[in-house]
């Protein structure tokens, strides 16, 4: 375990002093100054099943522009794969990630079709694994959804606020962030019609009815900061007819998907979905999000990095850029069965359309024979596809405040539009059989530099 080189030292050395002294807290002790506005940190940032890290993490600006750099080109090499790997054929895609017919081809309508898929990779966030050789990917998500959107710009008002934010500025230090919310804002103005007599109105649209009050108050607030008017519902509450799409007796102007493929399988009737595309190209609405993200949110993806043909492709600074930052992947088939079992101890095994850290299978935990049965069973499944990518060992770094200090961290950086905007961290204690997700308890924090 060592200290984590990334992190700013004027702020490390800021929160020693302000342990030690009690900070603005006249009379009280160090500790007891510290706890007392880490509570109220987190009470302003609350959100039901979440918990953000604190003190908030300060890194050199360097090491922000990396984690910047390296986030963006992975995504601009995903968006170029139906080009560049498939020559187009959308069919010869879908082929390769291996979805059932029905799936591809409502997901490939709404990509063919310019209106239906024009938001198709606007919002991109790349996971990247801090580890002892570096960042490693390991996944690569397209989706409206975005988790980290709601968090960045809260996390950085409230380190602002608390007393370290205000401690950090006695000693003129301003710890700030890219302009997440006017970066989306910017990415959504580009593709929406804003009617000429009244305010755009977005309709933020849920899948699944246990979805419906996740605490997504952010998202509400930045989408009037922007000028426009919101709704929040079911999708299926939507009133679709020739003239448009209402809600509760409002026109809707645009309707945002807040839900993934994985909950469009299972909430979303795919003649609901179809309505929307049609009404999107009569210009009677503008439809962002799903099916148009699925095919590029499809974690089979990162196979393509792994395979021959596909190296072929890429330029010297890409390969280089792959051989860095990607692990070996592939995708699970009857010809790699015996591959995903021979490798047990060195595999992980995840759903391709899945999100959340959910059914995530570690090899060094099971024996020969249940892994065998598992993979077998997951090959058969009709309804998901499953991909094997290496084990990676997350580095254990040391971090402020943090108890236990040691700590595995996924860093990733959000690109809205093919624009950097900001990076969302989640760090958790060890667990080797655990994701480092915020829905298998990680603590979530924005990465903060210092402004010059």
């Amino acid at each position: 375990m060592s200290a984590w080189s990334s992190l700013d030292p004027r702020a490390t050395d800021a929160w020693a002093d302000f342990t030690a002294s009690g900070g603005e807290a006249a009379g009280a002790t160090g500790t007891a100054a510290a706890a007392a506005d880490a509570e109220r940190f987190q009470a302003r940032l609350h959100r039901p099943g979440w918990v953000h890290m604190y003190p908030p993490p300060v890194l050199h600006k360097a090491a922000a522009e990396e984690v910047a750099e390296v986030g963006v080109r992975l995504a601009e090499l995903v968006t170029a794969f139906p080009r560049r790997v498939f020559g187009d054929d959308l069919g010869a895609w879908a082929a390769y990630l291996g979805i059932p017919a029905e799936d591809a081809e409502l997901m490939a309508e709404a990509l063919r079709h310019p209106r239906t898929g024009r938001a198709a990779t606007a919002v991109m966030r790349p996971d990247l694994v801090v580890t002892d050789d570096g960042l490693k990917l390991v996944e690569l998500n397209v989706s409206t959804p975005m988790g980290g959107l709601s968090t960045l710009a809260p996390y950085t008002a409230a380190t602002l606020d608390s007393a370290f934010g205000r401690f950090l500025a006695g000693r003129g230090l301003t710890p700030g962030g890219p302009a997440t919310s006017r970066i989306w804002l910017d990415m959504l103005a580009g593709l929406v019609r804003v009617p000429a007599d009244r305010p755009l109105r977005v309709f933020e649209a849920i899948a699944n009815p246990a979805d419906i009050d996740s605490g997504r108050r952010f998202f509400v607030d930045m989408i009037r900061s922007g000028g426009y008017e919101i709704s929040c519902g079911l999708i299926a509450d939507l009133e679709l007819t020739d003239e448009g799409v209402f809600f509760e007796g409002e026109r809707i102007d645009a309707v945002v998907t807040m839900y993934t493929w994985h909950e469009t399988k299972n909430h979303v009737p795919p003649a609901l979905t179809r309505r929307l595309m049609e009404l999107d190209r009569a210009l009677k609405v503008d439809f962002i999000g799903a099916p148009a993200t699925a095919l590029y949110d499809n974690k089979a993806n990162l196979a393509l990095f792994s395979e021959p043909e596909f190296e072929a492709l890429l330029t010297g600074e890409e390969r280089a850029l792959v051989r860095a930052h990607v692990p070996p992947t592939f995708r699970l088939r009857a010809d790699t069965l015996d591959r995903a079992v021979a490798g047990r101890e060195e595999l992980i095994c995840k759903p391709a359309s899945a999100y959340g850290g959910k059914d995530m299978a570690f090899g060094f935990a099971s024996d020969d024979a249940a892994w065998r049965a598992l993979m077998a069973e997951r090959l058969a499944d009709p309804r998901e596809r499953y991909v094997l990518q290496r084990r990676l060992r997350p580095a254990v770094v040391v971090l402020p405040g943090a108890n236990p200090p040691g700590r595995e961290m996924v860093l990733a950086p959000l690109v809205f539009g093919g624009r950097y905007a900001g990076t969302f961290l989640r760090q958790a204690p060890p667990r080797p059989e655990s994701t480092i997700n915020a829905s298998s308890g990680a603590e979530a924090a924005a990465v903060l530099t210092f402004a010059e």
